[in-house]
């Protein structure tokens, strides 16, 4: 697996230093605005030593990284990137888009889940090779909602290896990457928390904080412009199939967690869907996503038309359409 290990004390890039160090946690960071402002919190607010673990799929936007320079520029702490699961999530996606069926939950939902999964998986490893005892991830409260505060420990173990990854189009080499039970033996499961579920959490707070500690470039906040290139793809197959979008949800709460951005998600909701629909919103990153996992918008569509069709909401479906 390869790794960039960045160390504070000798600033060399291979970890070569010999220095054992010891870290307060592990915080999962993907250069948007949430995990950033969770790094800077345990940083400032809490005085912990936190190591910065960023899982890099393949699929990461460019802001994304430059976020990452730019705060870990200010913040001095050390970070490791691995990327060396790309193939895996690559297959992955490949495996979510070319099966999902048509009772299933929208696949955007289906791909975070499965994605999630993987990306928990390497940062668990990552922490038990380190003997780090506590991870946190900066997931907001309207993003994930199956858990409060922590992650069971029995799904650490038990849960986040998939059944289908047995099979094609994966390999050995993927299966690595997930955990069995084994791995766990006579060793400490690290602790999963997610802090943004129990402390107060404002999306313009948290915007302001990371922008005018210039951690990221004004207007580098936008989770429209950090999220996972995948995810354009997958919200153009699940508008075109159900006749909303994923998302729509999540803004919802967002707005109710504060009703004065609720007209600035009502407007954003407006303008994307659109653009969404005819796959213009990242069209470019879009077209590369669909090359990598081998297929286009046309085939997606072709799929998407015939299980429109057999949908006993048919009519609901095509009647929503057309109000963009």
């Amino acid at each position: 697996m390869k790794q960039q290990h960045i160390c504070k004390n000798c600033v060399l890039i291979d970890g070569s230093c010999g220095i054992e160090l010891k870290y307060d946690c592990i915080v999962g960071y993907s250069g948007g605005k949430d995990s950033t402002a969770l790094l800077y919190k345990m940083v400032h607010d809490y005085g912990f030593n936190p190591l910065a673990v960023t899982i890099d799929s393949g699929f990461i936007p460019d802001v994304a990284f430059e976020n990452v320079r730019d705060t870990l520029e200010k913040l001095k702490i050390d970070h490791v990137i691995i990327d060396g699961a790309k193939e895996t999530f690559r297959r992955l996606y490949q495996w979510v888009f070319t099966n999902q069926g048509s009772g299933e939950l929208t696949l955007t939902r289906n791909l975070c889940d499965n994605c999630g999964d993987l990306v928990h998986s390497l940062v668990v490893r990552e922490a038990m090779e380190r003997d780090i005892d506590v991870i946190l991830f900066g997931y907001s409260p309207d993003e994930i909602r199956c858990y409060f505060y922590e992650i069971p420990r029995d799904e650490i173990i038990h849960d986040w290896l998939p059944n289908f990854i047995s099979g094609e189009p994966f390999i050995e080499e993927d299966r690595k990457h997930y955990f069995a039970p084994e791995d766990f033996e006579n060793r400490v499961v690290p602790q999963i928390l997610l802090p943004f579920h129990v402390i107060n959490y404002s999306e313009e707070e948290i915007i302001e904080l990371i922008e005018s500690k210039n951690l990221v470039k004004k207007g580098n906040s936008s989770t429209l412009k950090t999220s996972c290139h995948i995810i354009a793809a997958a919200l153009f197959y699940d508008l075109n199939r159900f006749g909303a979008l994923p998302y729509a949800l999540q803004f919802a709460e967002l707005g109710r967690q504060d009703h004065s951005i609720r007209k600035k998600w009502l407007i954003t909701l407006k303008r994307l869907t659109p653009l969404i629909r005819e796959g213009k919103f990242n069209e470019k990153e879009v077209n590369i996503t669909l090359e990598k996992i081998g297929t286009s918008r046309e085939d997606l569509l072709s799929v998407v038309r015939a299980q429109v069709d057999k949908d006993p909401n048919r009519e609901k479906i095509i009647r929503n359409l057309g109000l963009f």
